[in-house]
This record gives C-alpha cells, structure tokens and sequence, in this order.
C-alpha cells in the first residue's frame, strides 16, 4: 500500500517538474524587453493603485513594536485596552515588544505587570472595577517610557562588543 502512494507521488512529482520546463520553455521565448519592464512596474514605490510606499527610518530586521494581552478578567482587557492605546503614539514604548500579564485573585483582584522579554516594568494590584483601569494604565505608560529610556541611557553608554544586547542588561 504505502509502495503504491510512493509511487502515485512520484509519478506527480515528475509530471509537474515536466510541466515547469515546458512553461519555463515558452517564457524564455517572450520579449525580454516586455519582462523587464513588467518587473519595472512591480518594484514601483508608487502606482496608479495607490500613493508612493513610505521607506521605514528603522531598518532592523528584528520585529518591534508588538504589544501582547495575556490579561484574563474584563478589569485586564479594560487595562490592556487603555495601555494600549496611550501607548499606541508613544515613539518609545511603540518600538519595544512589551507583554501585559495578568493573575485574577478573587479576593484582592488582579496582579498585573507590564514585560519586555524578561524584564518587568511595571507591576500593580487592580481591583475588579473597570474605572481604575484607566488610571492605573496611564500611570503604567509614563512608568514604562521611563523604565525603557533609562535602559536605553544605559545600553548608550555601556557597550561591549564580546556581549550581545540581551547580555548586557
């Protein structure tokens, strides 16, 4: 059974190299001078479609800029929501990839904390009401943007170069 799958793929593997070659065959005898103008058109910045495409200051290859909710209670998505949108025009809190965790305790409410990787900026106790929230994530952005420019301060002034980023804090 399995020899015959084997062999069904085989064959269809060989039919479709077959196919490639015969279609690779009759592009290569369209005009060169139309392919490339086609692919003048494709790396355009800007189109008829749609405005020119806005080169990025930050060319890193590194992914920033990511906020994740790993809140629980309505009180933490109430919270995550607020963080995030203060956040959301703050330069730099927007480049650092932070995590809003959160513990519900049905007696005291929710521990919450704001993380970069496996630093922690910003810890509180909130209560199940949803008007706090907004408070406290106020609070929690100028707190973080604090936390974030001091350890940049501090990655400016102390380099080495036998350690990577991560090491260095």
């Amino acid at each position: 059974m399995l020899k015959t799958i084997l062999s069904h793929m085989y064959w269809s593997l060989a039919i479709l190299i077959i196919a490639f070659h015969v279609n690779s065959a009759h592009a290569s005898e369209e005009d060169p001078v139309s392919d490339a103008a086609a692919v003048n058109e494709i790396n355009q910045l800007s189109s008829p479609d749609g405005p020119e495409i806005q080169s990025r200051v930050n060319r890193s290859s590194e992914l920033t800029g990511i906020m994740v909710d790993r809140t629980i209670t309505m009180a933490g998505k109430t919270f995550y929501r607020a963080f995030s949108q203060q956040a959301m025009d703050n330069l730099i809190i927007g480049n650092a990839t932070l995590t809003i965790q959160e513990r519900p305790d049905a007696r005291w409410g929710s521990q919450l904390w704001v993380m970069e990787g496996n630093k922690m900026y910003f810890r509180t106790q909130l209560s199940p009401r949803i008007s706090e929230a907004d408070r406290v994530a106020g609070e929690a952005v100028q707190i973080v943007e604090e936390a974030l420019l001091q350890q940049q301060l501090t990655a400016a002034f102390t380099s080495d170069k036998d350690l990577g980023k991560e090491e260095l804090n």
